[in-house]
């Protein structure tokens, strides 16, 4: 989605990939979301638009299906389980199609664990989506903020046996803060 709420188009989606081809040599890149709907208002189908420009263009998508909770930041956003219903929604007329090779991962939540969402919270729901999409996409996990996996919170997650896919993001700000 862009600055003006208006949603990218495939096109769009295939000259980023150009762009990231020729000047980063990347061929894999994240979504925080399968219907962007950070503004109620506004829905972008991102997945329905990124993987075709990623067939076209030869690129992986790590797809991550939105599961937030409802704060004082997020209040704008919908429901956590209402929200990730919709994800899961968008998600299968795309995954039972032609587009299924080009997803490298899937991710439940961005960084819920750092927002405040507990492991225990957020483990059936990676389990729904390992349950619901597993025999087509077969790396199924998360995403968080490194000191979530170091620290203990991730635990139940780390221990559960259901992920096969953890990615760990490090922040500046936060590795600044430990020195």
């Amino acid at each position: 989605m862009y600055v003006d709420h208006t949603c990218k188009t495939t096109a769009d989606y295939e000259a980023d990939f150009d762009a990231l081809r020729t000047k980063a040599g990347s061929t894999i890149v994240r979504t925080y979301s399968v219907i962007d709907i950070n503004v109620p208002k506004y829905k972008c189908e991102t997945a329905a638009t990124i993987l075709p420009a990623a067939m076209s263009k030869d690129f992986k998508v790590i797809l991550g299906l939105g599961f937030y909770q409802k704060s004082k930041v997020y209040a704008n956003r919908a429901d956590t389980q209402e929200h990730y219903e919709s994800e899961k929604a968008a998600l299968e007329p795309v995954l039972s199609s032609k587009f299924a090779p080009y997803v490298y991962a899937l991710v439940t939540g961005s960084e819920s664990l750092y927002r405040n969402v507990s492991a225990q919270e957020l483990l059936p729901r990676i389990r729904d989506t390992k349950e619901t999409f597993g025999k087509r996409v077969h790396r199924i996990g998360t995403v968080d903020s490194w000191n979530k996996f170091q620290d203990g919170t991730a635990d139940d997650i780390l221990t559960s046996g259901v992920p096969t896919f953890l990615y760990a993001k490090v922040s500046p700000r936060l590795v600044a803060g430990l020195r």
